[in-house]
């Protein structure tokens, strides 16, 4: 006559951490008397603890004060210089074009300002935007003095290649130049 006593054992993920092999029970048989035990070792393939890391997402934050950039009328869409690069996670600033090299093609969400001196007379059209090549897109954002502060603010999610060098420029439809007090760029990587 033979015997045998089984045992079922459920064993959690947090049993088999770090675990290579584990003992899930034994099976005994008693034969004549004599009882034998077999100890029942089940190896178990556990992967590594992983930590899964965010990618790092390119992220660029420039502006001025007192740019002494001017906006002259018929002179063209403008690059506004940059004084001060507060972020600039992938070293894509160029100080010579004011312009910043697009890392890594991807989704890009792109908040720019400018701000024009106080004063500038009422009624006159200017307005900015940021961009590869310095023209008027569906992008540049247009508006008109108030006569007192002027500040215009464009945001937009756009698909940028890698390598293409974008910035921040403006036009201003007077017969004497305007100056900029203040600008802002701020360009980050959201997919």
């Amino acid at each position: 006559m033979h015997k045998f006593n089984y045992l079922a054992v459920v064993l959690f993920a947090s049993t088999l951490a770090g675990a290579q092999s584990v003992t899930v029970g034994s099976l005994s048989s008693v034969q004549n008397g004599t009882t034998t035990t077999i100890t029942v070792p089940v190896s178990v393939a556990v992967p590594p603890a992983t930590t899964t890391v965010a990618p790092v997402l390119a992220s660029l934050v420039v502006n001025a004060t007192n740019t002494g950039g001017i906006l002259n009328a018929g002179a063209a869409f403008t690059t506004i210089p940059m004084n001060n690069v507060v972020t600039d996670s992938a070293s894509g600033w160029n100080w010579t074009t004011n312009s910043y090299a697009i890392p890594v093609t991807g989704t890009y969400l792109i908040v720019s300002h400018l701000r024009l001196a106080d004063g500038v007379r009422p009624g006159i059209s200017y307005g900015q935007g940021v961009n590869s090549t310095n023209v008027d897109n569906p992008d540049f954002l247009w508006t008109t003095t108030n006569g007192m502060r002027n500040v215009i603010m464009n945001t937009r999610i756009v698909q940028l290649t890698a390598g293409t060098a974008v910035r921040l420029f403006g036009y201003v439809d007077s017969t004497t130049p305007v100056s900029v007090i203040g600008a802002s760029l701020s360009i980050q990587q959201i997919y």
